[in-house]
């Protein structure tokens, strides 16, 4: 019968185990400019938006328009939903999307590119061309509040 670790060895093997993870499996640069772009947007104030509805997920996969139609998106915090619609627009993506309820508002959209700021009307809708495909969220600041999308791929 073997004797428990001691905290002193189990730390031991965690670094051990950590140091062979990053050797044989080390974090791609790319992916980690990407997290420290996403947590450079993170802000104490802003609520978070969870995605609630993809067309492209299993459970809902060609249950809208098929699956050559646009990708719908739905994003849903306590005060806001932001509905959102990609769709091919020549060489990029194009967003159209709508904020509920209703309101002007500066819209945020983040992709590894960079950061685009587009209008929201007083009907809440916005409209964004000439994205590329890759990782992208969205930051509505209303005047009253600030609330974050999850980063999704597109």
């Amino acid at each position: 019968m073997s004797e428990p670790m001691s905290d002193d060895d189990m730390l031991r093997l965690e670094e051990e185990l950590r140091r062979a993870a990053r050797l044989l499996d080390p974090v791609p640069e790319r992916l980690v400019r990407q997290a420290r772009y996403a947590y450079a947007f993170h802000t104490v104030d802003a609520e978070l938006a969870e995605l609630t509805f993809d067309s492209l997920a299993p459970e809902h996969a060609g249950a809208v328009r098929g699956p050559a139609g646009p990708r719908l998106l739905t994003f849903e915090a306590a005060t806001l939903t932001v509905e959102i619609e990609v769709d091919e627009d020549g060489d990029g993506l194009r967003l159209t999307g709508r904020i509920s309820p209703p309101r002007a508002a500066d819209v945020d959209v983040r992709s590894r590119d960079g950061e685009r700021t587009v209008r929201a009307d007083e009907l809440g809708r916005f409209a964004c061309d000439g994205l590329a495909a890759g990782p992208f969220g969205v930051r509505c600041r209303t005047g009253e509040e600030t609330v974050v999308t999850d980063w999704v791929a597109i």
